[in-house]
């Protein structure tokens, strides 16, 4: 379902504060944000509750975009071992930081723009990532396009 958007009302909303029209059936930008922060630090501090709260199963993308789609099922330790297998390398993140502000959609997605730091095969790299998520009716991200090619990618050592 659309949203309903002009300019017009854009306007209206920034100054005087009235609701721009959104289906309820979307999630909030509040909670897409919640989830997109949420991702982010659990590559720093990973939360075991973080996947149950917000990743859907099954869950498409493609890392980077233009690559094999993935198609993530089953339980936490089965979408690592599908990760795993998709690596031919020995892959460890180590940290991400967000380097711009969370950009939404009005209707169910997301973007960011962050930072990925990484050790692969024994080398610390960081990546700079542009990455979105499609969330489903339930609020969980059910897909993710990571938009990043060889000139992002930095070799730290």
């Amino acid at each position: 379902m659309a949203t309903e958007f002009s300019f017009g009302m854009l306007m209206r909303h920034l100054t005087s504060g009235t609701a721009l029209s959104r289906p309820a059936s979307l999630p909030t930008e509040e909670h897409m944000r919640k989830a997109i922060q949420g991702y982010i630090d659990n590559i720093t501090n990973p939360d075991p509750d973080y996947a149950a709260k917000y990743l859907a199963l099954p869950r498409t993308g493609e890392d980077p975009v233009g690559t094999k789609p993935m198609t993530l099922r089953g339980s936490v330790q089965d979408q690592l071992d599908e990760m795993k297998q998709l690596l031919d390398v020995p892959f460890t993140p180590k940290k991400a930081e967000l380097t711009a502000p969370i950009s939404f959609s009005l209707g169910n997605e997301a973007a960011m723009a962050f930072k990925l730091w990484a050790e692969v095969d024994g080398h610390d790299i960081s990546i700079d990532i542009i990455e979105v998520m499609t969330f489903d009716e339930s609020g969980k991200i059910c897909k993710q396009m990571a938009y990043w090619g060889v000139e992002n990618v930095t070799v730290l050592d």
